[in-house]
């Protein structure tokens, strides 16, 4: 009996060893992945790079081609020379070839309308315009299409004309344009109310007649902001805005598609999710929001809580996020740049990022800005210039080498400036000494100084690709940047989005708030973003470069009959998107091309080939 008791406790002993020595095994398995990283591949790019030398500049690919448009502006009145700046870059992005007139010079004279298929007016006063104004309607109701583009001011000649131009009515007072509610059957996130940045009465006070179809109003008093009516075998389209941002540009690309039996033009379709400082080394400083929620270290923050959280955000709204690599945070642009030692949380982190689908850029050697010793940051930042071109080649080169040597199967070409500053001796080095970087993600926006990089979508002369971040954070509620995201959905189908690990320890960036509270916001953003735009594609950073650059240099020439349109595209490669609005009738069956309805009389069109057949139904 003694002896069975004994060998039963001498299994019991072994059992809880055996037990111990597995626990001890899979401890030190989990750190072995931690150190050596999480098993990944190449990130497969389901649209890549053309070569650099084989696409054009916008600017190059529109040239030769026909003129179609009138652009009428006078640089002597108020606020014209924003909305010509505006428009400038608005019809050169939907491929719109025009031929721009300022009216205000003594010596012009008014082009025959007759040689063109729409005519834009940048002119407030109409007073100006005389005569002319009452050749230009006449030329609309034999079938041309005039977009007002600018608030109109109460005068003579527009009390003359206001009724073809579907006003039954108007007062001398302008009401406060605070928001916009856009109808859901005119654009990718209508039916919903975006807020203005300090607004003010920028609109003119205006009844309309039953005839006119009312596109866009304000959200507390319902004042018509965008409206069109048909003006015998044309069209006219007013905008009653009267501001001239950026930020504007889809509500009047949207404008200026409603002109015409129908409009087609080229966009982006692609959807980015940028981690800035992802990979990098930890943040130093308390984490004290951290700390008060969570009990928890920075670092055990980041990969129990931070991460896996946007790993859930991801797999339910299809996200594959783009980091951009941070070596240190070192200060020191002056001696000879070296390598970090400690790549533990490279390895994890961004094997784990490479194995969710994403893709891993470049942020910088460390979080100092490409500038040389002539940038002044005037007080508002701590960052240090770097002496010479040779030093930011240096530390460019030095940051592709680490990337290459803890994450070997991976080769960056994305590079986002920290701060989104870049000077233009930065710029240029990039552009011709560090052949690996294809992509700048700067910001789309200033920020009422001259530091930022600001970019406008597309191809630059030397190759490299311009994509500009719209928005960012968790906070993109109902702001200026929701605005921000709705107008870009509707004027090149694109969001780019951009956030930061060490928001939650910035009061100014939502760490206050909490974790919860700004993935709240991410998720609310995302949720908005997938009604708005459910067909949009998600990408990362490089593939979306490559739908800038076959985006950037398509053109589009729209044939119309009773029974078809007819689509000729220049400079097509092996695929291109367009947004096809159809104001009069319903488009049936499409050779060369598919078609998917996004809202009312929008559609999304991908075309397979230079020559895309869209058939009429009942035709």
């Amino acid at each position: 009996m003694k002896l069975r008791f004994l060998s039963k406790l001498k299994q019991f002993r072994w059992s809880k060893l055996l037990l111990i020595w597995l626990v001890f095994l899979l401890i030190a398995g989990v750190l072995f992945a931690e150190r050596c990283g999480i098993k990944y591949a190449s990130t497969n790019f389901k649209i890549d790079y053309l070569s650099r030398t084989s696409v054009l500049p916008a600017q190059n690919a529109l040239f030769g081609q026909p003129v179609t448009n009138l652009l009428l502006y006078d640089s002597t009145q108020d606020n014209v020379s924003e909305a010509k700046k505006q428009f400038d870059q608005i019809l050169l992005d939907m491929k719109v070839s025009t031929q721009a007139v300022d009216i205000s010079k003594s010596s012009t004279l008014l082009p025959d309308f007759s040689n063109y298929k729409t005519v834009v007016v940048l002119v407030p006063d109409l007073d100006v315009l005389g005569q002319d104004l009452i050749t230009l309607m006449n030329w609309a109701q034999q079938g041309g299409s005039i977009l007002f583009a600018m608030t109109p001011s109460k005068t003579s000649y527009f009390d003359v004309i206001s009724l073809k131009l579907g006003v039954l009515s108007s007062s001398w007072n302008y009401k406060l344009a605070e928001s916009i509610v856009p109808a859901e059957e005119f654009m990718l996130g209508g039916g919903q109310r975006y807020e203005f940045s300090d607004p003010f009465e920028s609109a003119l006070s205006v009844s309309l007649r039953e005839e006119a179809t009312v596109h866009a109003r304000t959200g507390d008093e319902g004042t018509p902001l965008v409206w069109s009516v048909s003006l015998g075998s044309g069209r006219i389209v007013v905008d009653n805005i009267g501001i001239y941002d950026k930020i504007m540009r889809g509500i009047y690309a949207a404008s200026f598609s409603l002109l015409c039996d129908a409009t087609a033009y080229p966009v982006i379709n692609g959807s980015v999710f940028y981690l800035d400082d992802f990979p990098s080394p930890v943040p130093g400083g308390d984490g004290t929001y951290i700390r008060r929620d969570y009990s928890m270290s920075i670092s055990d923050f980041y990969s129990k809580v931070w991460w896996p959280d946007l790993v859930q955000l991801a797999q339910k709204y299809g996200v594959r996020f783009t980091g951009v690599m941070i070596e240190n945070y070192e200060d020191d642009t002056v001696d000879e740049p070296t390598r970090q030692k400690d790549t533990q949380q490279f390895r994890y982190f961004g094997s784990l990022l490479l194995r969710q689908g994403g893709e891993i850029g470049f942020h910088g050697y460390n979080h100092q800005p490409l500038v040389l010793p002539n940038t002044d940051y005037k007080g508002l930042y701590a960052y240090r210039q770097w002496p010479s071109e040779e030093a930011i080649t240096a530390a460019m080169e030095e940051l592709i080498e680490f990337q290459q040597t803890v994450l070997p199967y991976t080769n960056g070409t994305v590079y986002v400036p920290p701060s989104n500053i870049l000077s233009a001796e930065g710029r240029r080095v990039l552009g011709t000494k560090v052949p690996q970087i294809r992509t700048i993600a700067s910001t789309y926006f200033k920020d009422g100084t001259d530091l930022p990089y600001v970019q406008e979508f597309g191809v630059a002369t030397d190759g490299i690709v311009e994509q500009p971040r719209i928005v960012s954070g968790g906070m993109v509620g109902d702001t200026y940047m929701r605005l921000a995201a709705m107008s870009e959905l509707n004027m090149h189908y694109v969001s780019t989005h951009f956030m930061h690990p060490d928001d939650l320890l910035d009061e100014d960036r939502g760490a206050a708030e909490g974790w919860e509270v700004y993935k709240g916001g991410l998720e609310d953003y995302l949720k908005w973003l997938s009604t708005s735009a459910p067909d949009l594609r998600r990408q990362t950073g490089t593939e979306c470069s490559g739908a800038i650059q076959r985006y950037a240099q398509l053109t589009v020439a729209l044939g119309s009959t009773d029974t078809a349109w007819t689509l000729h595209l220049g400079n097509f490669v092996d695929e291109a998107w367009l947004f096809f609005r159809a104001n009069e009738g319903t488009p049936g069956r499409v050779t060369n091309g598919e078609l998917t309805h996004l809202t009312g009389d929008l559609y999304l069109l991908k075309a397979t080939a230079g020559t895309v057949h869209i058939e009429r139904k009942g035709a």
